[in-house]
């Protein structure tokens, strides 16, 4: 059994850093989309890295344990990497609280009862997390109580 890098959303972000760290580990590739999980695998294979896919939903607690359990079956989690996530251009505030907020919540909480001892967890968030709307203009949450930029 190996080391194992879970890589969440498999993007080109999520996948510069999970080849800069999964030298000799499994690198497990989790997608909301199955194909694009399979895509990457193939990046990481003929590079020489040894993966394995699944379909994840972080915004389901349910597909998260089965995620965990999947890393689990080929070694010690080490690394994980989370890169998963929607925008407001992709979806409604409803769905980016359940995927950006509760999601990531629950992979931290699930990978933190098990990541092996000196293991290492990296978040990917957009800038649309720190985004709010004064007078339907959008602002930086850096900006100040008044809604002008400090």
């Amino acid at each position: 059994m190996k080391d194992v890098v879970v890589l969440v959303g498999t993007g080109s972000i999520g996948q510069a850093i999970a080849r800069r760290v999964g030298a000799g580990k499994h690198i497990v590739l989790g997608d909301l989309k199955l194909s694009a999980a399979q895509s990457a695998a193939e990046i990481f294979d003929g590079a020489g890295f040894e993966t394995s896919t699944i379909a994840v939903d972080i915004s389901s607690r349910e597909s998260i344990l089965r995620l965990v359990e999947h890393a689990q079956s080929f070694g010690a989690v080490k690394n994980l990497i989370c890169a998963a996530g929607v925008s407001p251009s992709q979806a409604p505030i409803e769905k980016i609280l359940q995927v950006d907020l509760y999601g990531t919540a629950v992979l931290l909480e699930e990978f933190g009862k098990i990541i092996a001892d000196g293991g290492s967890g990296v978040i990917i968030s957009s800038q649309s997390g720190h985004a709010r709307a004064v007078g339907g203009t959008k602002f930086s949450a850096c900006d100040d109580a008044d809604g002008r930029v400090a």
